[in-house]
């Protein structure tokens, strides 16, 4: 049965809270923002890689910048 990830508080307190798979292993620990953005993380879908090389226009004739 698929049980969604979720955030457990592991002190008394609310300071410390736990992120945990849907399997129950433990992914993070920290305050509950950090916990959120974890799950945001891990649950949003995979955007489309980007290309971080410019596209550089070829140029069939191009002169040497010396003379052989």
């Amino acid at each position: 049965m698929y049980i969604a990830p979720t955030i457990l508080p592991l002190d008394v307190n609310g300071k410390i809270y736990a992120l945990q798979d849907e399997k129950g292993n433990t992914i993070g620990t920290g305050t509950r923002e950090v916990c959120e953005v974890l799950l945001y993380i891990i649950t949003k879908p995979a955007s489309p890689s980007r290309n971080t090389q410019p596209l550089i226009p070829q140029r069939p004739n191009v002169r040497a910048a010396m003379a052989i």
